[in-house]
């Protein structure tokens, strides 16, 4: 049971970065402006994995911002949404009963 627990654990910190960006995206700025070393995590290894799956799945984008090389502009994709959306209202990444529901098996 420990590695569905990890495995929940990881979906949930996926659906968090997803749901804080999502929530920035209904706002006036809709992307995070964040420096590059505190946004790629490297210092913390599940974080980082997390952030490079969202990017490689195209659920969220980092680009460089003009004329400041050390930070990035972070938004969730349109595919990021749908996907967060779909996700939220089955049920999923609702907080932590997600990585703790078979934890008395």
């Amino acid at each position: 049971m420990e590695l569905e627990s990890a495995i929940k654990e990881r979906i949930q910190e996926r659906f968090d970065i997803l749901h804080e960006l999502y929530d920035i995206w209904f706002t006036e700025n809709p992307a995070l402006i964040a420096p590059m070393e505190r946004f790629y995590q490297q210092a913390h290894i599940e974080k980082h994995r997390a952030i490079t799956y969202l990017l490689n799945k195209g659920f969220i984008a980092a680009n460089p911002v003009e004329n400041e090389p050390e930070l990035v502009a972070v938004c969730i994709t349109v595919d990021g949404i749908d996907f967060f959306e779909q996700g939220r209202l089955a049920g999923k990444g609702n907080g932590w009963s997600v990585a703790t529901e078979y934890s008395d098996e």
